[in-house]
């Protein structure tokens, strides 16, 4: 195009020579939006709100529903859970991947210099969008994960509480026994009032002994959610650590680009400047010219890599 535009120029005033095109480039925004679109969005399970576990899990039992139907329930949730988990944990795996693949791709566009712009802005917005896809994906796994602690914990409370019905169903049984025994036998009356306390001695120590076991495992439950809590503190920070590396390798890779184009438009000053002392006077101020015209996009650079930098901030 440019030797064109000094072939058409030949015996023409500077101002009446045809200046080449310049291309368009997409804007920022729309590769962010494009990039946005084009990532997968994991969905994050909401958290179940009202009632409190215990509280949840007595109202089940008020119903007329099954004991052994609630327990199955429960462990069918915990199941899907665990699976869900699964999914996202090979999603983020999928998304490591794509990253790798953006940053091949944007070490492989500085062949060509024009084509490179483009280019590099393309892989630098889907760099970005990876990126994003990923932190959601970190982040879902860790909700999955919350629900899965709230589960076990449901869980664990229900098969304390269908062992406590079981012993309370045998202890009535018992009682029954030993009032029918007393209505039959008058004359063993003070042996079936003895038994009578003995067996609500034992209930009442039945439900001791239960709610004993049941702070235990809501302690348990406790204790293993502020452990996930410190494992999920722990790599939030290692994701800022990775993600500032990955902001400075953005960096550089731009300063690498400046200064690729700075040497090229040196090349392109040179190269003006000794054909303009070969071919006459018009012919040579007209290629500064173009050159000032096209340093409004050099200057326009630095601020577009800092643009870049402030969304991935």
């Amino acid at each position: 195009d440019e030797e064109q535009g000094q072939g058409q120029g030949q015996g023409q005033g500077p101002k009446e020579r045809a200046r080449p095109r310049r291309r368009q480039r997409p804007s920022p925004r729309r590769m962010r939006t494009r990039g946005a679109e084009e990532a997968p969005q994991p969905k994050a399970k909401a958290k179940a709100k009202g009632l409190g576990i215990k509280a949840q899990v007595m109202k089940d039992f008020d119903t007329d529903r099954n004991i052994d139907e609630v327990v199955d329930e429960a462990r069918n949730s915990v199941s899907e859970i665990e699976a869900s988990i699964v999914v996202a944990e090979s999603e983020e795996k999928k998304l490591s991947k794509e990253v790798e693949e953006a940053k091949k791709a944007l070490q492989q566009t500085s062949a060509r210099v024009d084509e490179a712009t483009n280019k590099e802005t393309v892989a630098l917005e889907k760099l970005k969008a990876a990126h994003a896809a990923r932190a959601q994906a970190a982040e879902a796994t860790q909700q999955a994960r919350e629900q899965r602690t709230e589960t076990a914990k449901t869980l664990k409370i229900l098969e304390l509480e269908v062992q406590g019905r079981a012993k309370l169903v045998e202890l009535e049984e018992a009682k029954k026994a030993a009032q029918e025994a007393s209505e039959a036998a008058k004359k063993a009356m003070e042996d079936a009032k003895l038994k009578e306390k003995e067996m609500a001695q034992a209930m009442k120590d039945a439900f001791k002994v239960q709610g004993v076991q049941a702070s235990l495992a809501i302690k348990d439950a406790a204790d293993e959610d502020a452990k996930g809590k410190e494992e999920a503190k722990e790599k939030k920070a290692s994701d800022k650590q990775a993600e500032k590396a990955v902001i400075a390798e953005l960096g550089e890779l731009e300063k690498a680009r400046l200064a690729r184009e700075r040497e090229r438009q040196q090349r392109l000053r040179e190269a003006a400047g000794m054909k303009g002392r070969g071919r006459g006077r018009g012919f040579g101020q007209a290629a500064p010219k173009r050159l000032m015209d096209a340093s409004p996009e050099m200057e326009a650079t630095p601020s577009k890599a800092a643009k870049v930098r402030e969304d991935i901030d």
